[in-house]
Formats: structure tokens, C-alpha cells, sequence
């Protein structure tokens, strides 16, 4: 019976990775053609509807929808290029921080996006987040603000 078990999951096993091994070469490519693919099949259409529409996972779409959820809940403080620049900058100090320069890895920012500032040993000023924004929208802004940045990631 133990021998059963054992050659089952030695089964299992190899099957998670030969599927494992070919995400790689999947992944390699799917940028470009995906680029190919979002040019072939939104030509003519808004492209930021479409590639949102027929492209949903992809992070093209992410991004997207980051801008998006940016504009709603980032830029009174941020503003609209994430310079700290935004209208309610101004009455705040510490004035927010400049997105552009941030390094921080995805996963700080989603830290400080959930818990605020405060929590995180910076501006109380920065609200915390997690309670309104869904996982998602969390990474989608996350998504977003990686283009904002005008230093190496």
C-alpha cells in the first residue's frame, strides 16, 4: 500500500513539473505577441476600453485600471503625475510623497496602500486604504505607479 502511495505522488510530482517547465517559454514570449494581439484586435476602437474588455488579466489591462483607480483615490495628495503635487498637497506636512522617485518594491507599496502611513512609520497624513480598495485595485494602482517612476525598478 505504501508503495502505492509513493508512486503517486512521484506521479503528481513529475506532472506538476513538466507543467511548471513550460511556463518559462510560454512567458518569453507572451509579451509580443500579446502586443500583437492587443494592435490586431483594438484597432480602431479605444484602446484603453479594449485592451481593459478583451485582454482583463493581462498587465496592460492592470494598468489601466490603475490609472483609473489612481485618479479616484491617489491624486488630491499625489497628484496627476505622482509629484506630491497634488490640490490637498498643500495643506499638508510632511507634503506627500513624490511617486516618481519612489524604489520601493511592489510589495512596500502595497503595505502602506492598505495600512497608511502611519502604520508604516511615515505621514499620518496618508489614509489607509484597505478597506476600500479590493486586492485587486490595490496591485492594479501598483501596476500603475511602477510607470509613473522615473528610476530603474
Amino acid at each position: 500500500m505504501m508503495n502505492n502511495y509513493f508512486f503517486k505522488m512521484i506521479a503528481k510530482l513529475a506532472l506538476a513539473i513538466i507543467l511548471l517547465a513550460s511556463i518559462p517559454a510560454y512567458a518569453e514570449t507572451t509579451s509580443k505577441e500579446l502586443s500583437a494581439k492587443i494592435t490586431r484586435e483594438c484597432l480602431g476602437d479605444t484602446k484603453d476600453d479594449c485592451i481593459v474588455r478583451k485582454f482583463k488579466d493581462s498587465n496592460e489591462a492592470s494598468t489601466i485600471r490603475g490609472k483609473i483607480a489612481y485618479s479616484h483615490y491617489c491624486v488630491l495628495c499625489h497628484g496627476k503625475t505622482g509629484l506630491g503635487d497634488g490640490r490637498a498637497a498643500r495643506i499638508h506636512n510632511p507634503k506627500p510623497a513624490n511617486l516618481t522617485l519612489s524604489t520601493y518594491p511592489p510589495e512596500y507599496l502595497a503595505m502602506i496602500i492598505r495600512k497608511g502611513g502611519e502604520a508604516m512609520g511615515r505621514s499620518m497624513v496618508m489614509p489607509p486604504w484597505g478597506e476600500q480598495l479590493t486586492d485587486e485595485q490595490v496591485r492594479d494602482i501598483i501596476n500603475y505607479l511602477l510607470t509613473m517612476r522615473k528610476v530603474p525598478n
